[in-house]
């Protein structure tokens, strides 16, 4: 097997919820990334959904795979000199506080880059550094919502809803991952390190495609309308999602369903006519459906050149005819004698997957082996934990 891209990358992953996806990533690449928590454990080790012992998250531990831990309070001086002596070995610094936190311990990023010019330190924030809304709390949700992404979400008659999972949060700790990488690369051909700072609210702003502006210009401008041009038509066992596009699209499934009389109007030709009539022919797309099971509709659309794919539950994701083919999900110690089912990796390099290999960490876990490579000695180590720096 060939080196890991990022096999001799030191990172020190001090984001909590808002970004641990961001280390997770550089670890499936190879780097050896130290998970450092307070010694109480990290905030998103309490965010469910939780192992059966009804304790242990799976969101942490999806999040953290293939990082070592390690335990830490920078509240304190000894803390934070803790922290310059990790960062010296250190290629990379990910971490998730509020910008008033580290001006007001000594940790701004002009403090950082003094001490270490070469490191690349990232910050993942909801809003940034800069800006009027710096120092602004937010959530999840509240970064779904102001990211844009909230404008399409839900009927237009009811509430807004938010995406499942944490959808913001693990899109800025993406982002983060690839800035991070970029400024890695250059890094190593300058010598000198950088700054990242990696906003939630723009991070999912940048998922967003045309229908944000579309709807910024749109006659229901300030109201949510539920536009959607790629319609969920119910089946007999779920919902399909129905693509049309083309005009041999069109033609392809009209003949599917027999060409109705109600779907011979010219104007059903173009794809901006179906929109227009939407409410005319998605009913019929409903009836024609209604009977047929989501993956026998798959199937048939795919031979004929047609694009309708099943929504899937999560449980049958996971024995999926295509998703066993591409071999994406693995079996693999998640947590301390938690077994589970997990996605095999982001990408492929060379045909191998990059994935996880060791489960997340527990609070403190690898503290002496990676303390004592410091120099730390076993009983000043000990001294640590009593004063709650460690």
């Amino acid at each position: 097997m060939s080196p890991a891209p990022l096999e001799g990358i030191r990172v020190l992953d001090m984001a909590d919820e808002k970004g641990e996806l961001c280390g997770r990533i550089l670890a499936d690449l190879g780097a050896d990334v130290i998970r450092a928590e307070p010694p109480a454990g990290a905030l998103s080790r309490r965010i469910p959904p939780f192992a059966p012992d009804g304790e242990s998250s799976l969101y942490f531990a999806f999040r953290n795979a293939n990082k070592r831990g390690i335990t830490l309070d920078l509240t304190s001086s000894a803390g934070r000199e803790l922290l310059h002596r990790l960062l010296e070995p250190a290629d990379i610094w990910i971490e998730s506080f509020a910008p008033a936190f580290l001006d007001e311990h000594g940790l701004a990023p002009a403090a950082i880059h003094e001490r270490h010019a070469a490191l690349v330190h990232t910050s993942i924030t909801d809003f940034g550094h800069t800006g009027p809304r710096r120092d602004y709390a937010g959530t999840d949700m509240v970064g779904f919502a102001m990211g844009g992404m909230m404008h399409r979400s839900g009927a237009a008659h009811r509430p807004p809803v938010v995406a499942p999972g944490a959808l913001a949060y693990d899109t800025a700790g993406v982002t983060a991952g690839f800035a991070t990488l970029l400024a890695t690369y250059q890094r190593l051909v300058t010598g000198r390190g950088q700054h990242i700072d990696v906003s939630v609210e723009e991070s999912v702003a940048n998922l967003s495609d045309w229908a944000l502006p579309g709807y910024s210009q749109s006659k229901t401008r300030g109201k949510r309308d539920g536009f959607g041009i790629y319609p969920l038509i119910p089946c007999a066992d779920g919902y399909v999602r129905v693509i049309i596009i083309g005009l041999h699209h069109w033609r392809a499934l009209r003949a599917w369903m027999g060409e109705p009389e109600a779907l011979q109007d010219p104007a059903l030709d173009s794809f901006i006519g179906r929109i227009l009539k939407r409410a005319e022919i998605e009913p019929l797309f409903a009836a024609f459906f209604r009977d047929r099971k989501k993956i026998d509709v798959a199937r048939e659309a795919q031979q004929r050149g047609i694009t309708i794919t099943p929504l899937l539950e999560p449980s049958e994701t996971l024995v999926n005819e295509h998703t066993i083919a591409r071999g994406s999900f693995r079996s693999m110690e998640i947590l301390p004698g938690v077994e589970a089912q997990v996605a095999s990796g982001f990408y492929e390099i060379d045909g191998e997957r990059m994935g996880p290999r060791e489960r997340a960490p527990l609070p403190g876990e690898h503290n002496d082996e990676i303390y004592g490579a410091l120099g730390i000695s076993a009983s000043e180590l000990d001294a640590l934990r009593a004063q709650g720096v460690v």
